[in-house]
């Protein structure tokens, strides 16, 4: 049911096998990917939250304590690592929600700054625009190839490698 209310609730055991067949059909190629993924955004490591209505998963989002990015690393600024809705489920505020509740999640966890990544093209529009909405600002690098900033008269294949880096203020109200 499409006005059915969304719960946000972590991963667990409980879950775990929704979790998975989300990340089969909107994310991941396969189970065995999905639980890879599953197990890197978990334990010490990490943590994912599901969006749940009528007890199916329509999102996740996914936190890495210890960032992928040196930049973020060295600033002790946890990473977003995916936010994820099912296409049917989308703008609806679910993703947003899901944000709301994985920053709540890093104040917890000691955190006072919080990174994601968007990529440039058309496609990453929504996002784009999600995430200035909550605050989330360039680090300041420019257009990256994955960790890399572009150089001037680079020259780049426009794909899911291309990003920002982004950055919240947790102190911030948003």
């Amino acid at each position: 049911m499409q006005n059915a209310p969304v719960t946000i609730e972590p991963v667990s055991d409980a879950n775990t096998e929704a979790a998975v067949r989300f990340l089969m059909n909107w994310v991941s190629d396969g189970e065995a990917a999905a639980r890879t993924y599953l197990a890197a955004h978990g334990g010490t490591g990490g943590a994912s939250l599901l969006g749940v209505r009528d007890g199916e998963a329509v999102g996740i989002v996914s936190l890495l304590w210890v960032s992928n990015y040196a930049g973020f690393a060295g600033r002790g600024i946890p990473l977003v690592h995916q936010v994820a809705v099912a296409g049917p489920a989308r703008r609806a505020g679910i993703g947003a929600r899901l944000l709301a509740a994985a920053e709540d999640l890093a104040r917890g966890h000691g955190a006072t700054e919080l990174g994601i990544t968007v990529g440039l093209f058309d496609e990453y529009g929504p996002a784009q625009r999600l995430y200035a909405r909550r605050g989330y600002l360039p680090d300041g690098r420019g257009a990256c190839l994955g960790p890399r900033p572009l150089r001037r008269g680079e020259d780049v294949s426009m794909d899911h490698g291309v990003i920002l880096w982004l950055t919240k203020d947790l102190g911030s109200a948003h």
